[in-house]
């Protein structure tokens, strides 16, 4: 059966029975995780006359992502459990079933299943699984949905789809597929540039900066390896932009950076290295005390119990990237 066939089906299964839908992202949603979701809230909208709703159970921290939902007018809602029962079937983007990284009540049915990471110990289930662990964005995957229609996608949807495709293959300069650059560049036509920039570009708080110096002046090498500790991080998002800084440093080729969120370790993982598969690292780093996943050059997760759990963490980081720890060096020092 064809893509297309298969979303058909979908489409008539909901359509006339006008079922309640809700579109859930995983617990502090991305840009990419962001558009794919409103990309789908478009699909229902057009193909079967129906208005899902967005929802996540976390926060939207980083800056960037809460213009983004504002200047695009992106329909996202933070969840609340009670709000769930009313929903008929729910669909899930860049997360899945049987993750802790989203708040998909085990007893409803899954429709669709959108997704692009490593994820084992998934439990996938439903009457659309995609998952494509080849594709950079699961934006590009929902692009495609569009495209299957042929509907015509709006400037704010278009600048989100490609705010998403960008920031998950950083411009297509990582882990992207010819999916992501052909609708990065289709897409690229139809941006609102102006909003584009507001969101790339925004004021930033003084936690960031906050954040940025417990970061630097935390930071330890390695031979070619840095690991930095944000402490109580402002948000959980500083870690995956704190790694994706300190990759850039001359010399680094893999960074760890994690930092402590309302009780919980979050950590990202950035290599410049080919053949590293840092999704499947961060799964096991993560095992039996949190959750992790992601791609080749980038992964990611949560821990859970830090107090107990965060030596268990690096212990294993430090075992898998043959470190030593007493040779591990301070960064910085102070201004010479």
């Amino acid at each position: 059966m064809s893509l297309k066939d298969e979303l058909t089906s979908v489409i008539e299964k909901v359509k006339d029975k006008k079922k309640k839908i809700c579109i859930l992202t995983h617990t502090n949603p991305d840009p990419d995780a962001i558009a794919s979701a409103y990309g789908l809230w478009y699909f229902f909208k057009e193909t079967a006359g129906i208005e899902a709703t967005i929802y996540y159970d976390g926060i939207i921290g980083r800056i960037n992502n809460r213009i983004m939902v504002d200047l695009l007018d992106i329909p996202i809602k933070k969840a609340r459990k009670d709000y769930l029962k009313k929903f008929d079937y729910f669909c899930l983007v860049d997360t899945q079933p049987g993750k802790k990284n989203n708040c998909l009540p085990t007893y409803k049915k899954v429709l669709i299943v959108i997704d692009h990471h490593f994820e084992e110990g998934a439990e996938n289930k439903g009457d659309l699984i995609d998952i494509r662990e080849n594709v950079g964005s699961t934006a590009a995957i929902v692009c495609q949905y569009l495209e299957e229609f042929e509907i015509e996608v709006p400037e704010n949807l278009a600048t989100a789809l490609f705010y998403g495709i960008k920031t998950d293959t950083d411009g297509l300069l990582r882990d992207y597929s010819s999916l992501d650059e052909k609708y990065y560049k289709k897409l690229f036509l139809n941006v609102d540039y102006k909003k584009l920039h507001k969101i790339e570009y925004p004021e930033l708080p003084k936690e960031y900066f906050f954040d940025f110096a417990d970061a630097i002046t935390s930071a330890r090498i390695f031979k070619d390896i840095l690991i930095a500790d944000l402490g109580e991080a402002f948000v959980p998002d500083m870690t995956g932009e704190m790694a994706d800084y300190f990759l850039r440093m001359e010399g680094v080729s893999l960074v760890l950076v994690y930092g402590v969120f309302k009780d919980m370790l979050y950590f990202s993982i950035r290599t410049k290295k080919r053949g590293k598969t840092l999704g499947k690292v961060s799964y096991e780093l993560a095992e039996g005390i949190g959750s992790g996943g992601g791609h080749n050059k980038t992964g990611g997760g949560v821990v859970q119990h830090p107090e107990k759990n965060k030596d268990i963490f690096l212990d294993r980081f430090y075992k898998k990237f043959s470190i030593e720890k007493e040779k591990l060096t301070t960064f910085y020092t102070g201004m010479k």
